[in-house]
């Protein structure tokens, strides 16, 4: 049986969303975007105190180093206009990077910009750059 852990190794605050990354086997920085992008878009309350729930509910996981065989997600290092989240996000997704970009520019002139602009200035915090990228 599966159980839920906080994570010890991959964490950014509390390693909540790293536990959930090992539990449903995908890469933790998914499930941390999903969680800003949420957070920002319904006013953050909500969430927050859901992850703060999370933190001090869930039991810190084991000592050893766990890692998860999952694809994981990286900012690009060659394909990018900016940052690198488009073609990080193109990459993960095996799409074109222009494709990402024009959705990414439609969304924010058809919704609002200042919230799609504090999700791509957070993913380039969350989002680690490609190692494999020389």
């Amino acid at each position: 049986m599966k159980k839920l852990y906080r994570c010890r190794w991959d964490k950014k605050i509390g390693g909540v969303c790293g536990g959930l990354g090992q539990y449903f086997g995908c890469d933790p920085t998914i499930i941390r975007l999903i969680l800003i992008f949420v957070c920002i878009i319904t006013a953050f309350a909500p969430f927050i105190l859901a992850y703060i729930l999370m933190w001090a509910i869930t039991p810190e996981g084991p000592a050893a180093y766990v890692e998860i065989p999952c694809k994981k997600l990286f900012r690009a290092r060659y394909d990018r206009k900016i940052s690198g989240v488009c073609g990080g996000l193109a990459n993960y997704f095996k799409v074109d990077a222009n494709l990402v970009r024009i959705i990414f520019i439609i969304l924010m002139f058809t919704t609002f910009i200042a919230p799609l602009l504090i999700c791509y200035l957070i993913a380039t915090i969350v989002i680690p750059e490609n190692p494999d990228e020389i």
